[in-house]
């Protein structure tokens, strides 16, 4: 086995770090938290200015860039957006603070953006906020944290499995990788969740707040034994070997860490195994995409279909962005250059 350089989110700290490098990098005040209706939290940090527009036209820009050159290796990209908590759970915005119309409009205009070059990009906005779960008592994200719900997760998975079929060039490759049986089990009542970062965020002197419930699923990898019966084997996240010839790779940020049940809401619903990589916030899906690429993982198993991961919020942060933590800063050019010698 060999384990692949993948560096996991530390729970309750990547949105305090990314509050504290957005806010001395562009010299702004703005809460820490903002506090909803019904104690929904939301972090400030998913509202967007029109100052915006030219770094995130340069993100889109490269996103087209880095497909075409997956394109000629041989490799079928789909990237997926994820939409920001502020939009999909507007209603619980507190009335003093509600959505303006460059963020209400920014996924939107994204998604039709990124989509004009032949980018295959999933619309989860849409999806979201037209599933019954939006205002269920089993929402798409948690209340108290920034991360998509189990609900969320799954809706997710099903919406990327639903854009890969729709799509010739991607459903090729898929249908290209090996089948695996996975069966998936909900618990049949809601149990307190961890998933609480932006509580971490309150004054220390402001009320208890209850841990959240939330209604968790299960999948489970099926092999069917000698004697017709059959047996669970435990999902190794994060794990290759290059004998299982896995074909998917699915890379993204902290929405894609394996807490969250993402990857394993995408393994059910395409009934395939994957290589799943989820990076920190503070270096950001460029600089794990290079790592990636970088990595024995892909050297030694290039797969035929990648799962790209980003939150809306960060279209706005090309590899140059000032919010960059200096560490992992890059060039835009220099970034692409570096994609493109290891892509040859």
């Amino acid at each position: 086995m060999r384990r692949c350089a993948i560096i996991y989110y530390v729970k309750n700290a990547w949105v305090a770090l990314s509050f504290f490098i957005f806010s001395i990098a562009h010299a702004v005040e703005l809460p820490s938290v903002i506090t909803g209706k019904n104690e929904w939290l939301f972090t400030p940090l998913e509202f967007g200015k029109k100052s915006d527009s030219q770094d995130t036209l340069t993100s889109i820009q490269l996103f087209q860039k880095v497909n075409k050159l997956f394109e000629r290796k041989g490799i079928a990209l789909v990237l997926v957006i994820v939409p920001s908590k502020i939009r999909i759970h507007a209603d619980q915005l507190p009335d003093n603070n509600l959505l303006d119309n460059y963020t209400a409009d920014r996924y939107g205009n994204a998604f039709k953006l990124l989509q004009s070059d032949g980018l295959n990009v999933v619309n989860l906005n849409d999806i979201f906020l037209n599933s019954p779960h939006r205002t269920s008592d089993t929402p798409l994200f948690f209340r108290l944290d920034t991360h998509w719900s189990p609900a969320g997760a799954m809706l997710a998975a099903e919406a990327v499995k639903a854009a890969i079929v729709r799509s010739p060039v991607l459903n090729s490759a898929y249908a290209a990788t090996n089948v695996e049986k996975y069966g998936v089990s909900w618990s049949t009542r809601k149990v307190n969740t961890s998933a609480r970062d932006l509580v971490a965020l309150l004054p220390p002197d402001g009320k208890q707040i209850s841990p959240e419930q939330s209604l968790p699923f299960k999948v489970t990898r099926i092999k069917a034994s000698q004697v017709g019966l059959f047996r669970v084997k435990p999902i190794q996240s994060g794990l290759l070997n290059a004998g299982d010839n896995i074909g998917i790779t699915v890379i993204g940020s902290s929405y894609s860490n394996k807490n969250t049940g993402y990857p394993d809401a995408l393994r059910f619903t395409l009934q395939r195994d994957l290589l799943d990589i989820s990076i920190s916030v503070d270096q950001g899906a460029w600089v794990g995409m290079e790592g990636y690429l970088r990595n024995d993982a892909f050297k030694t198993n290039k797969p035929k279909l990648i799962i790209w991961e980003i939150p809306e919020r960060e279209l706005r942060s090309p590899p140059n962005s000032k919010s960059r933590d200096a560490r992992y800063y890059s060039d835009n050019t220099e970034w692409y250059s570096r994609i493109v010698e290891l892509l040859k």
